[in-house]
């Protein structure tokens, strides 16, 4: 009874730093200890500052079980929020010790980029769904569950309750869905075709960046990591084509809900909309909840074949310094003993930053002609009085984080769980805060034809110039419908 609950988070780089306030108010009475690999001074400083228990170790497969196992127990939390740690193996780690699991992303151990198949989103995910068969029952575990992936789905989840509201369907008239089924099922009324995760941040410093330093809002290893792998989107059964070089996923025997595209994120460029921005260009970097949000929403025939399904992707344009340093990105990233010239450093920006607003939300648009933008429009000085060590960037994903805390312990044996399948009604409530301003926003934007397809969206490839390629250059007409 006299039992401390713990928190045991694995790196305490960017998120691990900036989920410290919202523990200690949500959580006051639990422990906190963080392992990261790093044990540099500003850390040290922090960890004490805050009352956390600082271990300076790297993970691996080698010493996770010993490093981890020991500081848990049941009705602990262990919070992965380190990159290239892996999920499943953690997972079945603290459910082993009776505690709770969360991730902002499900990881492996390293990550292949280029052409491989094993650290694919897909694959990633499929590995987890496979485990997920066998452990139910087990303590929970909330997989991808920060902002994008994790709040997001719970987003895409409103827009439906308020769009079915808009087109006055009756057969949803004081009606909201209650199993993954109904989503679906409304999901085809409504004829959602498109969910873009659309997000623009133009969070800057006083001075533009200059130097050898590769900034950015959140983590730039995972972001490199992103832009780097080939694009994974959902694939709607209203598609009629794959694009060019696009390899359609299988699942025993049969088609799956998502396909890799032939080309990166930094080269796969789309038109996708906001309401601060209206129209504009962004990348298609490959995300968890571009899957799961399009498996979820699946309407399925008697036998299984799909009838009803949106095509689903993250369309993200970063901070302006961000991509600025896209160019040095075709060639891969280099390791940090790298001294390629241009590029040395990397670094999060939090303190620099003077203004601006990470604007992130789901645009759902509907055959019927009528899209919705709903999401957030949080400003980085109002991040500032809401949270201290906190960017808009990282205020969003972390505070997704504690609202999933709290639904696991309401839900303390539901196994291992995706951010589709948890309440949206109480999950917005306990996170809406730290997402404000919220926006609603109707439009009637549409980039192309009105079948809404993947095409009309995507833009032209990059062109050739002097022998290199320019990343930068804009290849699309924003013109809004």
């Amino acid at each position: 009874m006299d039992y401390r609950r713990h928190v045991v988070i694995v790196g305490f780089g960017n998120l691990g730093q900036a989920i410290l306030p919202l523990l200690r108010a949500a959580f006051p009475t639990y422990t906190l200890t963080a392992i990261e690999q790093h044990g540099d001074e500003a850390r040290v400083a922090l960890a004490n500052a805050w009352g956390v228990r600082f271990i300076v170790r790297r993970i691996d497969a080698s010493n996770y079980a010993d490093a981890i196992g020991p500081l848990l127990a049941r009705g602990d939390f262990l919070l992965n929020l380190a990159p290239a740690v892996e999920s499943a193996a953690l997972i079945q780690l603290a459910q082993q010790r009776g505690a709770f699991y969360l991730d902002t992303g499900i990881e492996p151990w390293a990550y292949a980029l280029g052409d491989a198949d094993s650290t694919t989103n897909y694959a990633l995910r499929q590995q987890l769904l496979t485990l997920a068969k066998i452990r139910r029952g087990a303590p929970t575990a909330l997989v991808a569950h920060g902002a994008n992936p994790g709040f997001v789905s719970v987003l895409a989840k409103c827009a439906l309750v308020e769009m079915a509201e808009r087109f006055n369907l009756n057969a949803w008239r004081n009606r909201v869905p209650r199993s993954r089924d109904e989503w679906a099922l409304l999901a085809a009324d409504l004829d959602v075709r498109v969910i873009q995760i659309s997000e623009r941040d133009t969070q800057r410093t006083a001075t533009p960046a200059t130097g050898d330093t590769f900034v950015n809002t959140w983590s730039v290893d995972g972001f490199v990591a992103e832009c780097l792998q080939h694009a994974e989107l959902g694939w709607g059964t209203h598609e009629t084509q794959l694009p060019a070089g696009a390899r359609r996923y299988r699942e025993d025997g049969r088609a799956a809900p998502a396909i890799r595209l032939a080309t990166n994120g930094i080269d796969t460029k789309v038109l996708t909309w906001t309401p601060l921005h209206g129209a504009f260009e962004s990348h298609v970097l490959t995300h968890n909840e571009s899957i799961s949000v399009a498996d979820y929403l699946t309407l399925a025939d008697a036998d299984g074949r799909p009838r009803h399904r949106p095509t689903v992707y993250y369309a993200y344009r970063p901070i302006d310094a961000a991509l600025a340093y896209f160019p040095l990105l075709a060639g891969g990233f280099p390791s940090p003993d790298d001294q390629r010239e241009g590029l040395s450093e990397t670094r999060v920006l939090k303190d620099e930053l003077v203004t601006g607003v990470d604007e992130l939300g789901v645009l759902v648009m509907s055959g019927r002609g009528e899209s919705l933008w709903l999401g957030s429009a949080l400003s980085i000085e109002r991040a500032r009085k809401l949270a201290p060590l906190n960017n808009a960037t990282s205020l969003q994903v972390v505070s997704s984080v504690i609202g999933g805390m709290h639904w696991m312990i309401e839900h303390p044996r539901a196994g291992i769980v995706e951010s589709d399948a948890i309440d949206h009604r109480t999950t917005f409530e306990r996170v809406q805060k730290f997402w404000e301003p919220i926006q609603r926003v109707w439009t009637r934007w549409r980039p192309g034809g009105t079948e809404l397809r993947f095409g009309d969206f995507l833009c032209r490839p990059p062109v050739a110039r002097d022998d290199s390629v320019d990343l930068v250059a804009s290849h699309c007409q924003t013109e809004s419908a």
